[in-house]
């Protein structure tokens, strides 16, 4: 599975949603069962598991004890192996606990990939700032267009 290592920028030709996100190019078709997506999570959160260890040299018991920390919940390293483990049919890894998992472990692959499912996209840092400037600017431009508008209504009338 490739990570993706740098956020999309904004296209200025979509237009912005209002959390943040940013429509894809084309549309999901939303066929029966096609958002199903238990074995993907399941497998992105032992990812991020993994990415953690290796990037940040953090164990599944230091992510599951942040994650702790950050949530004020009770996750263990024993739950967190259970919902990252396909083998453990019915276990599930809570939304609930996805902004701890990010934050604990700096990855965003899970968030991402249910963005992709709905047709938007994830955007961090810098792209997500990049992407604010550009709707802010987006604004000031349609409100000096309405301005230019009013001006010239008022002038020929």
């Amino acid at each position: 599975m490739t990570r993706r290592r740098s956020p999309t920028v904004a296209d200025e030709r979509q237009r912005a949603l209002p959390l943040g996100g940013i429509p894809a190019s084309r549309p999901p078709s939303y066929l029966p069962g096609s958002l199903e997506c238990a074995a993907l999570v399941c497998g992105l959160v032992s990812y991020a598991l993994d990415e953690a260890r290796q990037v940040r040299g953090m164990s599944r018991a230091a992510v599951a004890a942040r994650m702790a920390e950050l949530s004020g919940e009770s996750i263990s390293e024993h739950m967190l192996n259970a919902c990252s483990a396909q083998s453990h049919e019915g276990h599930r890894f809570p939304l609930q606990w996805l902004p701890a998992l990010i934050a604990a472990t700096g990855c965003f692959d899970v968030l991402q990939s249910v963005a992709d499912r709905v047709g938007a996209t994830v955007l961090v840092g810098e792209a997500a700032d990049a992407a604010e400037v550009a709707r802010l600017d987006q604004i000031a431009a349609q409100a000096r267009a309405e301005k230019a508008r009013i001006l010239r209504r008022r002038a020929g009338g």
